[in-house]
């Protein structure tokens, strides 16, 4: 494994899909206030909103081209930071060498490690039988949105969080990620064996849309060269409340520990706990 640079102070945060990454302003706040440069960009055609044709065909591949560029501009190689999609994203740039280390929060799964379930299909079903539904751009929908991403919230958490928050997204990136094998050079393919990049998962135990099998599986896949942090009672959703504050320290415990596990806990310390309870009602 290697060692995270120290020097590093650049945090790239990716959203996920159906998003525009406003729910990444908490974490925003964050490292902003522990003296990172954040960046949180916005997926090629997401700022739209609403379906439009150029969103529907665009590739994975579009997204990790478009952030490629971006990281090269950049002055040092970031810690590369995914939600969701974005974690899929993220582990790929990852896989390029383009990450100082890289943290990956209840990830879509890679090509081979397949972790299906009921809510999944439940999330996504109306989509699927939508004629060539992967050349089309996917709607937010608010039903899937609050079954399986936003339950743990209240109903107007949920509906503020979804205006504020949802996009269109490619069908066509969707289906990379559904159906890997329908592609013959599939972007979410990942060499694990050639792979380097210090690394953290972290899963949640009751995410519906990302199951918990995709982070145990993705762990198991590193064989020993990932940490992994599991939230047994956390959701999809991490972006508020306890969540936030629990998920949040458990990354910058592990990058103040040179991206090595020195027994991370999910327990946040009392200092931290203090600091986010006067700030988040701020943000």
């Amino acid at each position: 494994m290697t060692t995270c640079n120290l020097k590093t102070r650049t945090v790239l945060l990716i959203h996920g899909a159906g998003s525009i990454g406003e729910e990444w302003k908490h974490f925003e706040r964050a490292f902003s206030e522990y003296g990172y440069k954040v960046i949180r960009p916005v997926l090629r055609h997401h700022q739209l909103k609403k379906p439009d044709s150029r969103v529907g065909n665009l590739s994975l591949n579009d997204y990790i081209s478009d952030l490629e560029d971006l990281i090269k501009g950049m002055d040092e190689r970031p810690i590369i930071i995914g939600h969701s999609m974005g974690g899929l994203i993220a582990l790929k740039l990852c896989e390029k060498g383009l990450a100082d280390s890289g943290i990956l929060i209840t990830p879509a799964a890679p090509k081979g490690i397949n972790a299906i379930s009921i809510s999944v299909l439940r999330i996504f079903i109306l989509h699927i039988f939508r004629w060539k539904f992967w050349k089309k751009p996917v709607p937010p929908r608010y039903k899937s949105a609050r079954y399986g991403v936003l339950h743990d919230l209240s109903e107007t958490e949920a509906k503020e969080v979804f205006a504020t928050s949802n996009s269109a997204e490619s069908g066509r990136a969707l289906c990379e990620i559904g159906f890997p094998y329908f592609y013959k050079e599939c972007p979410t393919k990942i060499n694990f064996d050639a792979y380097s990049c210090n690394t953290l998962i972290i899963g949640c135990g009751r995410d519906r849309i990302t199951p918990i099998a995709i982070a145990r599986k993705l762990k198991d896949a590193f064989n020993g060269r990932a940490e992994y942090v599991e939230f047994p009672n956390f959701s999809h959703y991490i972006m508020e409340g306890k969540e936030f504050i629990a998920v949040f320290d458990a990354c910058i415990k592990w990058l103040k520990a040179d991206g090595k596990d020195q027994n991370l806990s999910y327990k946040v310390d009392t200092a931290a706990r203090d600091f986010f309870s006067r700030n988040l009602q701020k943000v």
